[in-house]
């Protein structure tokens, strides 16, 4: 194989910056089209990898064209420098879209009159923890196939880069509970350590609520039970 193991095992756990590898790399190693076999190989294998890293990540819309052994090589070439490059343009647009959620979402808490929802300083950083536990729990687990994997990462992803000391909507944290229920219904007791930093987040993300729509204090919310998972 021309990418080595090296390669792979280097690429980060953020989509965005491993989709900007893989598109450097093959900008800084792909020959002239007319030039060897090799050159023609490292086209299909390049291909290829992008074609299953797209599959794997849903954040991406770019259609995927078909590579065909009966077209000449030189059209071949042609059709994965283009996808490459629609790729490349897709990347720019999904940065940029989440640039400008992220400063229209710290804008709007800027305005006093404007509702939000405010985070305590040991909140934050408990929660930058717990997404931070998750994501290498989730990395290093063989419960999760590749696809559910990458799903998950990139929701924890997102869900880190959103979280701010003022936000005007937390409605993505909820999600989370869904991905608990997932785990424990699929996974049962092997779950635990899943489920409980789940728990913990939502917990933290219902009393930042209860606070902003001035509950009385210690108003728990009745959905979130303690799940006993030796029990099952």
């Amino acid at each position: 194989m021309i990418y080595t193991n090296e390669f792979f095992n280097d690429l980060p756990d953020d989509t965005i910056e491993s989709c900007k590898i893989l598109i450097e790399y093959f900008k800084n190693n792909k020959y002239d089209k007319y030039h060897s076999l090799y050159s023609y190989n490292f086209y299909l294998e390049a291909f290829a990898i992008l074609e299953i890293f797209i599959k794997a990540n849903e954040i991406f819309k770019t259609s995927i064209p078909i590579i065909e052994e009966i077209r000449e090589e030189s059209t071949n070439v042609d059709i994965i420098n283009t996808f490459y490059e629609d790729i490349k343009n897709e990347l720019k647009n999904i940065e940029s879209e989440n640039s400008y959620e992220e400063m229209k979402s710290m804008a709007i808490t800027k305005f006093e009159g404007l509702f939000s929802y405010k985070f305590t300083d040991g909140d934050l950083k408990r929660i930058q923890e717990l997404i931070n536990e998750l994501r290498d729990l989730i990395t290093e687990s063989q419960l999760f196939d590749f696809k559910h994997k990458q799903r998950l990462l990139n929701k924890l992803e997102k869900l880190q880069k959103e979280l701010h000391k003022k936000m005007s909507s937390i409605d993505h944290f909820w999600s989370l509970l869904g991905d608990a229920g997932i785990a424990i219904g699929k996974f049962g007791n092997d779950a635990k350590p899943f489920v409980e930093r789940i728990d913990e987040i939502t917990r933290i993300i219902w009393r930042t609520q209860a606070q902003a729509e001035e509950l009385p204090s210690g108003f728990s919310f009745p959905l979130l039970k303690k799940t006993n998972l030796d029990d099952k």
